[in-house]
């Protein structure tokens, strides 16, 4: 790797920060398996509680990033109708996940959320005009088969409310990066000034999310029995780096690469998510389960390195 990186150009800058955004994002969003499991609460418990802890990540972000330009950014944010759709679609992926991981398997919620790449492949023409190549296809096919691989002995055919739910929810998914940069796309007419603060909308969306998923889970939450002190932590750890550190990473990801990029990264959760459970637990993973591993990280390796090293078309 070392080799083939020194006799090429460098990736520009904001690429290579791109795929470390979003890696880091898989690395936080693969403590959802282990975390939900370890709540003994609701699943809209869960959900509502743990948007409480991420809520303030969010607003934070925002205020330290505009400061007095605040008022102007949500403004601007809330009036599109873009921002409301990506809200209720990081609404529902949070929902339906945490309900299917409760419902069934985690195997089978995960694998089957990673249905998300081929909803980009369908919708990144129409909703962003991005092409998708021959090489992004076979990746995510790569990607499939080695998350079909790892999870091979996993699988179970119980729970089919769970897995419906963990479909809807890789729907969700797959919409969501295509929604975040659709939020901050400007009109062709927009001035400067509101162009500069299109670039803050993802953040405002993800606060708008958490904002309906707490209110949808309220009910639940204040009518069920209160968490102890660990119950807390994991919400803490839920809501602050699961679902708040992860989203920042990822909506900063996504600006700097295309939609099929970024899931494809993000694909990588899947894997991460048992490597935990079996330090916790002490639940060592399969052979198939590793086989699937190398096979997903070979795909998402092969197909950086094939963008990052071809040719650029003459303009």
């Amino acid at each position: 790797m070392s080799a083939v990186a020194s006799s090429a150009s460098p990736a520009p800058p904001s690429r290579s920060a791109g795929f470390a955004f979003i890696l880091g994002a898989a690395l936080s969003w693969s403590l959802a398996g282990l975390g939900i499991k370890s709540v003994p609460l609701s699943a809209l418990s869960i959900v509502s509680l743990r948007a409480l802890f991420a809520l303030p990540v969010f607003a934070f972000v925002l205020w330290f990033r505009v400061r007095s330009d605040l008022p102007a950014v949500l403004r601007l944010g809330l009036s599109r109708w873009q921002t409301w759709v990506a809200a209720l679609s990081y609404t529902f992926t949070m929902l339906s996940f945490v309900l299917a991981c409760k419902l069934t398997t985690s195997a089978n919620a995960i694998l089957l959320q990673y249905t998300a790449p081929i909803y980009v492949i369908l919708l990144s023409r129409p909703l962003l005009g991005e092409r998708v190549g021959r090489a992004d296809v076979l990746a995510v096919l790569g990607c499939f088969l080695g998350i079909g691989w790892f999870f091979l002995e996993q699988l179970s055919t119980s729970g089919r409310y769970g897995n419906l739910l963990a479909l809807l929810s890789g729907a969700s998914l797959g919409l969501l990066p295509l929604l975040l940069r659709r939020a901050e796309q400007p009109h062709p007419a927009a001035s400067a000034q509101t162009r500069e603060r299109l670039v803050f909308v993802p953040t405002v969306v993800l606060l708008l999310g958490n904002v309906l998923a707490a209110l949808v889970g309220a009910p639940a939450a204040l009518t069920g029995p209160w968490p102890g002190p660990v119950t807390w932590l994991w919400l803490a750890v839920l809501g602050v780096v699961q679902i708040g550190l992860a989203y920042l990473l990822y909506a900063a990801g996504v600006r700097r690469l295309r939609a099929v990029e970024s899931l494809m990264l993000a694909s990588l959760e899947p894997i991460l998510n048992p490597l935990w459970v079996a330090l916790g637990t002490g639940e060592l993973p399969s052979r198939a389960a590793l086989c699937g591993g190398l096979l997903i990280l070979a795909s998402v390796l092969s197909h950086g390195l094939h963008t990052t090293l071809r040719p650029k078309p003459p303009r």
